[in-house]
């Protein structure tokens, strides 16, 4: 009950550890832990509840020595010793008994009697258990001391470089210092050998005469900076607040960590994909990298939205994979001839929390997303991806997924040099491939691929696997249930871009695409008056990946949408996106400008030509005999009907068939071998 517990007596100064070595009926043994002549003596349970003794927290910090270490073989060898003490402790506690015990053990095992004592006694004070008796080698040495001022070389000897060396006094440690703090720990790209050459120009400065073989060695600026500057603070000093902070400091929870389940809390980011994609109506036309945006749930990890396009990351992106995360997702795959049940990937309806970066759910659509839906929205820290690290994390599964079988991925450092080749060449994916194999990956996923390191709650069942699709129909039968669902179209349209589109007598332009629709030709936007009562401007939602379609909001109303289609004027553009729209549009534009040019070559020549006629034709009437002006004017009818009839003489010439010469008979002599040839004409046609 009382043994190998420590007290101190109340209200002593100074303070007194006692160690109970013996517990008996009605007396115990205590000894004083601190005590270097220490030995145990007697008190009564009834005086140690008199003198107000106080039970305490043990002060010993025992080591734990290494396998095979000195410490251990220290501990090993005093335990062994001091063991047949040990067997018999209680004849210990009586003075004359234990000097004879010790002095019999001493001649047995050729020891002094100092020896045994002093182990004894570390045993009893630091715990009574063998790591009682290791060495305390921590204590060793004087960390951070100086050692003082000493003449002679410190440390070994040296056995390849010449001379003694020289010791790293007061002033050498200050030059180190100055070196370090003023140098090393300023700038993230200096290393601690620069840092030494920096003390060595220092100690140079101050001691010219100073011999080469005296300057201090690596391993003695090395030793000072780790016995002096500890490896975190270093850390913090010497790289950036924001990159210690990102890549650095210490995680002190994990993100499943209050969210009670599904829908709990949503993640929200984007990356550029590490693969180049071809034109789906020119597969010779390279169009870039596509970027892929994603909606995580944290609870389950399951892959709730998606968006693959050649947008940049933005709001506008950001808030159409939102909207996939709201709604269902069959008819969204099957866009991409992918057939998926309901049950497959039944992540539909609106989640209590959303992280995003900052400032990419700013204005109307953050309006949407708190005052209709009532979601909290979450900002993350500047450069903090830890704290929405589950979508962070899915993007590397993504290219772990997909790149190993495509071609125009991502060259690496250096890598056309190495390799020889551009690999965006060998592109051959459409967005519409890619798309399709993001979506497969992430059903996948969903569906079948365990999450790694998951951190269950401790009320989910032993048998439930970490599989986002298993976690999602748990949490949601048994923590969150169905979440809120929200009209699916609406919900669609109010969350693409909006912008602003012009109307005018052709139709609604936006982006140099022309669109109507039946409200506006009802209200007579496109009458060619200028009484009709049309607006130059008007704020529309679209697609970017869909060029067929287009949604006039008439007014702030959630439920306001007005359908437009593509116009026949531009049916070149239909079924495409808007990127590639703008493409075709830029190549047209510069096929325009490229036969502008050529145009305005030639056009010189034209001109040249022209002018030559017309001075040709001056000179042809300036040698005419000229009548006077008003019988000149006076003829002008009878001139024209002249000139007609010439006209259409030269017409009727020139519509008359030339007669053609007809060919001669070929003719077989009969009998061509009985005469000579040439003594006898056959009779022509022509004599008759």
């Amino acid at each position: 009950m009382f043994l190998n517990k420590v007290y101190s007596v109340v209200n002593s100064a100074p303070q007194v550890f006692f160690r109970v070595v013996c517990d008996q009926v009605d007396y115990l043994m205590l000894i004083d832990i601190y005590d270097e002549n220490a030995w145990p003596f007697r008190v009564d349970i009834d005086d140690l509840n008199r003198e107000e003794f106080v039970a305490v927290v043990d002060p010993i910090s025992l080591p734990i020595p290494e396998p095979n270490s000195k410490a251990a073989q220290i501990r090993d060898r005093a335990l062994r010793i001091i063991k047949p003490l040990l067997d018999k402790h209680v004849y210990l506690f009586d003075k004359k008994e234990r000097n004879k015990r010790i002095k019999e053990l001493a001649e047995v095992k050729d020891v002094s009697r100092l020896y045994i004592t002093r182990q004894l006694r570390r045993y009893w004070q630091r715990g009574m258990t063998p790591d009682a008796l290791a060495g305390d080698y921590a204590k060793c040495g004087s960390a951070r001391k100086s050692k003082g001022k000493s003449y002679q070389k410190l440390g070994r000897k040296r056995t390849v470089s010449p001379g003694l060396g020289l010791n790293v006094s007061e002033d050498i440690a200050e030059i180190f210092r100055l070196a370090i703090e003023g140098f090393y720990l300023q700038r993230e790209d200096v290393d601690l050998q620069k840092a030494r050459t920096k003390a060595i120009s220092f100690i140079k400065s101050k001691y010219p005469d100073i011999a080469n073989s005296e300057l201090p060695t690596d391993r003695q600026f090395r030793y000072f900076f780790e016995e002096n500057y500890r490896k975190p603070d270093v850390l913090k000093t010497k790289i950036s607040s924001i990159r210690y902070a990102k890549d650095i400091a210490p995680l002190t929870s994990t993100t499943t960590v209050n969210n009670f389940g599904p829908g709990g809390r949503y993640e929200i980011d984007a990356t550029i994909a590490d693969i180049y994609l071809v034109s789906e109506h020119d597969p010779l036309r390279i169009i870039g990298r596509p970027v892929v945006y994603k909606v995580k749930d944290v609870f389950s990890r399951m892959t709730v939205g998606l968006y693959v396009g050649l947008e940049n990351p933005s709001w506008a992106t950001a808030s159409i994979a939102l909207a996939n995360a709201f709604c269902d997702k069959v008819a969204f795959c099957r866009q991409y001839d992918v057939i998926i049940q309901h049950e497959d990937w039944p992540s539909i309806g609106i989640p209590a929390t959303l992280t995003a970066d900052r400032g990419e759910l700013l204005g109307k659509h953050g309006d949407i997303i708190i005052n209709r839906f009532g979601i909290t929205l979450s900002n993350t820290r500047a450069y903090r991806g830890s704290d929405k690290g589950v979508v962070e994390r899915s993007f590397k599964t993504l290219h772990t997924d997909i790149l190993p079988y495509v071609d125009g991925k991502v060259e690496p450092f250096n890598g056309k040099k190495k390799a020889g080749k551009r690999n965006e060449l060998s592109a051959n994916l459409t967005l519409f491939d890619f798309t399709r194999m993001v979506i497969l990956s992430e059903i996948n996923r969903n569906n079948k691929t365990p999450v790694k390191n998951y951190d269950f709650e401790w009320d989910m069942p032993t048998e439930l696997a970490p599989i986002p699709l298993q976690l999602w129909n748990w949490g949601i039968s048994n923590r969150t249930g169905s979440l809120r669902e929200v009209d699916q179209e609406l919900t669609r349209v109010n969350l693409l871009p909006h912008a602003k589109a012009n109307v005018s007598i052709h139709g609604i332009s936006f982006k140099g695409l022309y669109y109507t629709c039946s409200e506006a030709l009802s209200l007579g936007w496109f009458h060619r008056s200028k009484l009709s009562a049309r607006p130059s401007k008007v704020e529309v939602a679209y697609h970017p990946l869909d060029t067929n379609t287009l949604y006039i909001r008439p007014n702030d109303q959630f439920e306001s949408i007005w359908v437009c289609s593509l116009q026949p004027k531009s049916r070149r553009y239909a079924d495409m996106s808007f990127v590639e729209a703008a493409t075709i549009q830029n190549e047209s534009r510069q096929a325009i400008a490229t036969a502008k040019q050529d145009s305005d070559y030639q056009a010189p020549d034209l001109q040249a030509e022209l002018e030559k006629m017309v001075k040709k034709a001056q000179e042809r009437q300036n040698g005419a005999h000229l009548t006077s002006k008003s019988e000149r004017l006076r003829g002008i009818e009878a001139n024209r009907n002249q000139e007609k009839e010439l006209e259409r003489q030269k017409l009727r010439d020139s519509q008359r068939p030339t007669p053609k010469q007809k060919d001669k008979a070929k003719v077989i002599p009969i009998k061509a071998e009985t005469k000579p040839e040439g003594q006898f004409d056959y009779p022509d046609l022509d004599d008759f």
